[in-house]
């Protein structure tokens, strides 16, 4: 009780050496000190610093947490578990299944734990668990998908078969109509493929054993249902074809391959969902070739062109399948590339400038030396892509403006 007193008078003493007034939250701050300054332990002292602990980093960024009142401020502003049971009550939507639903019972699992217990949706853990969730689901569907595309060839090239030997020789024919009604019944439907193809299958074979009893008889009708068969087939093909190759135009920059500038920004949407979602950190990477139109106006635009796709053949090469590289224009491209330490980054644009300086571009017989100059920034560090993207735009310019072939990163390093 002593040791109280004590406190309590150096306190009142040191609030007026101070000239602060004596207010609860004053008092609680020179209080607390006094008692460390003593050695004296207070379990009210003990349980503030165990509260305190518990703050996330953004929280204790916020300002500097001293007293009780500006602890429950913080704590205030903390999602509640109904507004955190919304964002759980959505992952319904966002994860269910388009086409594979092997993967539902999961996914029902993992909102009905949740829901019990709202705010370890911000955890590690559940987090992980989320990611690998949508990763199984996103595989599943594929996998489905090609599964049931395969089945339609398996089927369709069969048919196709059955119908050129029913039209051969009236000898041979009810024979190969035998082996073809075999092979349609051991047929192997894979299971994504079960519910619908199945129906198609079944109702094959009943109509072979019609046409063995009637082969004559319905000759003429199966011409023309082969003819019809065999064009509908050519035309999906080709149609498939048609669609691929627009695709790839659509998507492709005719001169070196790689994405071009529409495509980039169907993907920097992509990219910023995933962001949003699950915070999987990226960096935007500008490059642009130096002295581009001094190798244009020197060797002509065939050389410029050629240096182009080899400069764009590197960066594809040493650009991982997940990340996206794209020409912007002219003789800029850009980069989105993932990462979980910013030191990768580094690495990878080493190992482009490395490659890049070593490569010998070679053109009717002339050795020309390319060099590039970058601007690199980390999405995480700013409010929105836009204003990322800027950045890196500005930095490029840094880069050009001190001499070229240099890269300027937005922490400051340089190389």
């Amino acid at each position: 009780m002593g040791q109280i007193r004590e406190l309590t008078k150096n306190t009142l003493t040191k609030l007026k050496e101070k000239n602060k007034d004596t207010l609860p939250s004053n008092y609680f701050i020179e209080f607390k000190k006094q008692a460390s300054l003593s050695g004296i332990e207070i379990e009210e002292f003990e349980l503030f610093d165990k509260i305190k602990d518990t703050l996330t980093n953004d929280e204790k960024k916020s300002n500097e947490i001293q007293n009780f009142k500006e602890l429950a401020i913080i704590l205030a502003k903390r999602v509640s578990s109904d507004e955190l049971k919304k964002l759980i009550y959505a992952f319904d939507e966002i994860l269910k299944p388009s086409i594979d639903f092997t993967h539902f019972e999961d996914i029902e699992n993992f909102i009905a734990k949740t829901l019990n217990e709202p705010k370890n949706i911000i955890t590690d853990t559940s987090i992980n668990e989320l990611k690998e969730i949508s990763k199984n689901r996103v595989n599943k569907d594929r996998s489905n998908l090609k599964d049931k595309t395969d089945d339609i060839v398996k089927l369709t090239s069969l048919m196709s078969r059955y119908f050129d030997k029913t039209l051969s020789d009236s000898e041979n024919s009810t024979d190969e109509i035998m082996k073809i009604k075999d092979e349609l019944i051991t047929l192997n439907i894979s299971n994504a493929s079960q519910r619908e193809l199945k129906i198609v299958q079944s109702k094959l074979i009943d109509t072979i054993y019609k046409i063995e009893n009637s082969i004559q008889i319905n000759k003429t009708i199966l011409k023309d249902n082969k003819e019809k068969f065999s064009n509908l087939h050519k035309q999906i093909e080709e149609l498939q074809k048609e669609l691929l190759i627009a695709k790839e135009e659509k998507e492709t920059d005719f001169l070196t391959n790689i994405l071009n500038r529409r495509a980039y920004h169907h993907e920097i949407e992509k990219m910023e969902k995933k962001y949003s979602i699950f915070e999987n950190n990226y960096a935007i990477i500008f490059y642009d070739i130096d002295f581009f139109k001094n190798i244009n106006d020197i060797y002509g635009h065939t050389c410029g062109d050629a240096v182009l796709k080899n400069f764009a053949s590197i960066l594809k090469r040493l650009t991982r399948k997940e990340d996206v590289i794209a020409r912007y224009g002219g003789e800029e491209f850009i980069a989105l590339v993932n990462y979980e330490e910013e030191i990768e980054i580094q690495r990878y644009i080493k190992r482009v400038k490395e490659t890049i300086t070593s490569t010998n571009f070679i053109y009717k017989k002339n050795n020309i030396p390319i060099r590039f100059s970058a601007g690199v920034t980390f999405r995480k560090d700013y409010k929105s892509y836009l204003d990322a993207k800027k950045k890196a735009d500005e930095l490029l310019y840094q880069a050009k403006h001190k001499g070229r072939d240099k890269i300027i990163f937005d922490n400051g390093i340089e190389f």
